[in-house]
């Protein structure tokens, strides 16, 4: 394991993209303010000595980019102490500073329609539109939770967290249908219009967190526990 620290006192800018990051698993301890580089399938251990919760991940095609099922943090336990509520893929993107759903996904969170006139005081973020140009996405507080794997294949309910998760805390969640989408989830020829989001720093930076990055389809990754 390799850990490194940021010094205040040097100004240096850059970013890790998935050729590195794959050859390791990566922990992202944000409140200790640490990166550290684990030898691959080695953080099992160390994720439970910390007592993070684990995430069943979604590995996103063959980009093998990592995702996980996201529901609002006020979905319900159903009968069989599952989550009873439809989730939609959140893909992890440690370079976004801001958390984006599309609004397929913003329907799942019960937020008003695209045409509702209630969007049109809500503020506002700036992202890239279809054309290339800048987007004005409207925003909403939002607070997020996840679930695993399916419980039933009859019953629509979902694995729910461990009973001490405490969801993340709100986010000005901003709500849009960016190209983005289309471009990590369609094939190509057919725009993927199913509900999505990408998951960004304002979520990830308020807890530890640990990925399985290297290149595989079994992997997974760990979070505090709040």
């Amino acid at each position: 394991m390799t850990t490194y620290s940021l010094d205040p006192a040097h100004d240096v800018e850059g970013m890790i993209g998935m050729e590195v990051l794959e050859q390791f698993d990566v922990d992202f301890d944000f409140p200790a303010g640490r990166l550290r580089f684990w030898k691959p399938h080695t953080v099992e251990s160390v994720a439970k000595k910390a007592g993070l919760a684990t995430v069943e991940a979604v590995v996103v095609n063959e980009t093998l980019l990592l995702g996980f099922r996201i529901v609002s943090s006020s979905a319900q336990k159903d009968d069989t102490g599952g989550i009873a509520a439809q989730p939609f893929l959140g893909v992890v993107d440690c370079g976004a500073s801001f958390s984006v759903v599309n609004w397929a996904a913003a329907s799942l969170l019960g937020l008003p329609l695209q045409n509702d006139d209630s969007w049109k005081k809500s503020p506002a973020v700036t992202g890239m539109g279809v054309d290339g140009r800048p987007q004005l996405l409207p925003t909403k507080s939002i607070g997020l939770s996840y679930v695993g794997n399916p419980k039933s294949r009859t019953n629509m309910s979902f694995e729910g967290p461990p009973s001490d998760f405490k969801p993340w805390d709100q986010v000005q969640m901003a709500i849009g249908d960016l190209p983005v989408f289309s471009q990590l989830l369609g094939d190509g020829r057919t725009p993927y219009k199913g509900p999505a989001g990408i998951v960004g720093l304002d979520i990830l930076t308020q807890r530890r967190l640990i990925l399985e990055t290297s290149a595989t389809r079994q992997r997974r990754i760990y979070v505090g526990k709040g």
